[in-house]
């Protein structure tokens, strides 16, 4: 009947405000949720969600209000946890940064 709440975050450590340099990259889900890339296309930050090679989203990604988020079928918050460079997607989890090739 009860949550476990033991893969929350702290929010002491988690940030919503960033600079968006520090999360650009290649972001993999250890629990399977799809893989982001964060990519700066010259005027702005776009994440690129892709569920297979051939199906991915990119949306720009916005800051309102003090709150870091994209849009994908809702407003989907990102915060990042630079101590343990850890990115956090409200609705898919923790992401950790992937090796680049």
């Amino acid at each position: 009947m009860f949550r476990n709440n033991s893969n929350v975050p702290d929010p002491c450590t988690t940030r919503t405000l960033f600079p968006l340099r520090e999360i650009a990259g290649r972001w993999v889900s250890p629990g399977g949720s799809p893989e982001v890339r964060i990519v700066f296309t010259g005027t702005r930050y776009r994440l690129e969600f892709s569920y297979d090679a051939a199906t991915v989203f990119t949306c720009p990604i916005r800051r309102q209000w003090g709150v870091t988020f994209f849009c994908l079928y809702g407003r989907i918050r990102i915060s990042y946890d630079a101590e343990r460079d850890v990115l956090i997607l409200s609705d898919y989890g923790e992401y950790i940064r992937a090796d680049e090739e």
